[in-house]
């Protein structure tokens, strides 16, 4: 299942083609930048969760090592075809053209990043692939990596009175906005200190 939604401007419209993937086995969250606007879309996967231990497994005597096929390795075959194709639904939804960053905690993000190398050698294309190891990450955070992927630099905004740097704003009455007092450090205070014996 795919969901799409528009994830606001950027303020360079003059910024390259960009795309930026978290994946791991359950989603995969693909922000595109396209000029000034970027847009974000989630792929769910279908890979089956992997087993968990049995716990203490008895050995028995009479079966050979390594014989005796385990029951949580049983379904590992059909989880790997499942996240093979999860991995190629992905790279098919990712725009040749675009440099990418792939992001994601296990190694399923390694796996999308050699399927696409692959992919471009096969057809002769080349394109910047960046792959890195991440928790997950909001919208905004996952924004915010792939401005600065894009080489965009951060909005900067003046937070605080002691920052403002414009002229004081007015009121509706025409008097001017004072910004607040500045709080001078206080000398030390004289309480608790003994005086001095003669």
């Amino acid at each position: 299942m795919t969901t799409v939604h528009g994830m606001g401007r950027m303020e360079n419209d003059e910024a390259r083609p960009v795309t930026l993937v978290w994946i791991d086995a359950a989603e995969a969250v693909i922000v595109r930048l396209r000029g000034s606007q970027a847009r974000l879309s989630r792929v769910e996967s279908e890979v089956p969760a992997h087993h968990k231990a049995t716990g203490h497994v008895r050995h028995v005597p009479a079966v050979r090592h390594g014989g005796g096929g385990s029951p949580q390795t049983a379904d590992e075959p059909h989880r790997l075809e499942h996240l093979k194709r999860f991995i190629v639904d992905v790279s098919d939804q990712l725009a040749p053209g675009d440099d990418v960053l792939i992001l994601g905690p296990g190694t399923v993000h390694e796996r999308l990043a050699r399927q696409l190398s692959e992919s471009d050698a096969r057809h002769g294309r080349h394109r910047d692939i960046s792959c890195e190891t991440s928790p997950v990450l909001t919208d905004r955070q996952l924004m915010a990596r792939l401005r600065r992927f894009a080489g965009i630099e951060p909005r900067r905004r003046s937070v605080g009175a002691y920052r403002w740097s414009q002229p004081p704003a007015h009121r509706p009455s025409g008097k001017a906005d004072l910004p607040p007092r500045r709080v001078l450090n206080k000398p030390p205070s004289d309480r608790g200190q003994e005086a001095p014996r003669e």
